[in-house]
């Protein structure tokens, strides 16, 4: 076997132990932790938990080292503590949280001052009870709670320091000077593991944030993303700032209707599903097409389709962008209906109305928020794609006065509109 591969099964080896540990850790302390808990229920737990079983380990460690006779004293003290220690936990699983803190430091109040008392303060066990005051500061939030059990802890550490002038030890501990190194030591190990916790614990904490943030942000980015489909960027921003967007009056605007022919006649040959379908295959080619000219989707009424150019954002060549974009369509409608025709699939007809003039565009109520467009622009645009013919882009005068010098358009004269009276009328060629 060469070197390298000795190596690496010596890792694998050393590796095994620190990973099945590293499982129990997670395993202990996630106990009595569920997801309706607050944040600081959560972080407190966890605390409770991992300073728990941080402690059993340790007076295990005690129980293994002291098992003789001699020790027998100091054995009984550590199998008693690894039993009491162990209680936090059980209680955490069972959701008892107010009775794991305060077997906690109840215990670890009393113990530690019972052992310095009993054994003389040669053995350092009335340093534990710093351990127990930090303890008591990161279990509690309100000040006053963590006060009292900082001064009672203080009291108690103070109370022992000095009980050798008025009780003798009375609990005969055989290798004072190991124990008293044990105890320092294991002071050591319980507030590192404290302060430990406490900035591991706030570096998962802004993991979390941080992950959280960027959750947001994505969430965010669908919102905006969303309701800019709904809404034009300038109404969605007012919108989003202001909670209301305003009504805008427009001078100019150039509005589109379009309608297909014998609609509800082929929606009673075909299913709803395949209907539906249909429907959105035609007007997702139209969203496309007017996209590519920067036209602004209005609504879709039934099987009617309006847009209009020239807002939100005002501009002077909404005229003929609007007329160009009726020509794709009516070249997508043949080009559909041919491939349908030698497919023997439904196609629709359609027709186009187009008219020029002043609206007032925003939106209303406060549910369900569409962008809306008002006037009698809007209804002779109707009138125009009414009184129009499939294949065909109908236009007002108003338009082809503004579209005359970039389309050839034939001149139907004055035609009646319903509720309208007379309008002149082109078709674009």
């Amino acid at each position: 076997m060469q070197a390298s591969e000795k190596k690496g099964t010596w890792k694998r080896v050393l590796r095994r132990p620190f990973e099945l540990f590293r499982r129990l850790w997670s395993r202990v302390v996630v106990v009595g932790v569920h997801p309706e808990m607050t944040n600081w229920e959560r972080k407190r737990t966890r605390l409770i938990n991992g300073i728990s079983f941080t402690t059993v380990l340790l007076y295990s460690l005690f129980l293994v080292g002291y098992p003789d006779e001699e020790h027998r004293t100091t054995f009984l003290e550590s199998l008693t503590s690894v039993v009491v220690y162990s209680i936090p936990i059980l209680l955490n699983h069972y959701r008892k949280y107010f009775a794991a803190i305060l077997v906690f430091n109840i215990y670890s109040t009393f113990v530690y001052s019972f052992y310095a008392v009993s054994h003389g303060v040669a053995d350092g066990a009335e340093y534990l009870l710093i351990c127990a005051s930090v303890a008591s500061m990161l279990f509690f939030r309100n000040f006053i709670v963590i006060l009292l059990f900082f001064l009672f802890n203080l009291c108690f550490f103070w109370l022992c320091k000095y009980s050798f002038r008025v009780v003798e030890p009375f609990l005969f501990m055989p290798n004072g000077e190991n124990l008293y190194i044990e105890n320092l030591v294991l002071t050591f190990v319980v507030l590192f593991f404290l302060v430990y916790y406490f900035k591991s614990e706030n570096t998962r904490q802004e993991n979390l944030l941080q992950e959280q943030n960027e959750n947001l942000a994505v969430e965010k980015q669908k919102s905006d993303n969303l309701l800019l489909n709904i809404l034009p960027v300038e109404t969605a921003e007012e919108l989003k700032q202001t909670g209301v967007a305003r009504a805008k009056s427009f001078e100019s605007v150039t509005v589109m209707f379009t309608d297909f022919r014998n609609f509800t006649a082929i929606s009673e040959t075909i299913g709803p599903e395949y209907l539906v379908s249909l429907v959105h295959h035609y007007f997702s080619a139209f969203d496309r097409i007017i996209s590519e000219y920067k036209l602004e989707k209005i609504k879709t009424i039934g099987d009617a389709y309006l847009c209009a150019g020239g807002l939100p954002e005002e501009n002077t060549t909404h005229p003929v962008d609007v007329v160009s974009a009726a020509m794709a369509i009516q070249q997508f409608m043949e080009q559909e209906k041919i491939i349908r025709l030698q497919l023997r699939e439904p196609y629709f007809d359609l027709r186009i109305g187009i008219h020029t003039g002043p609206v007032v565009a925003g939106i209303v109520g406060f549910k369900k928020f569409a962008y809306d467009i008002w006037g009698d622009t809007v209804n002779t645009a109707a009138r125009m794609e009414s009184s129009g013919e499939v294949g065909k882009i109908n236009i007002s005068d108003s338009t082809y006065l503004l579209v005359r010098d970039h389309f050839r358009c034939y001149n139907r004269g004055k035609i009646e509109a319903k509720n309208k009276g007379v309008i002149e009328m082109y078709f674009v060629e």
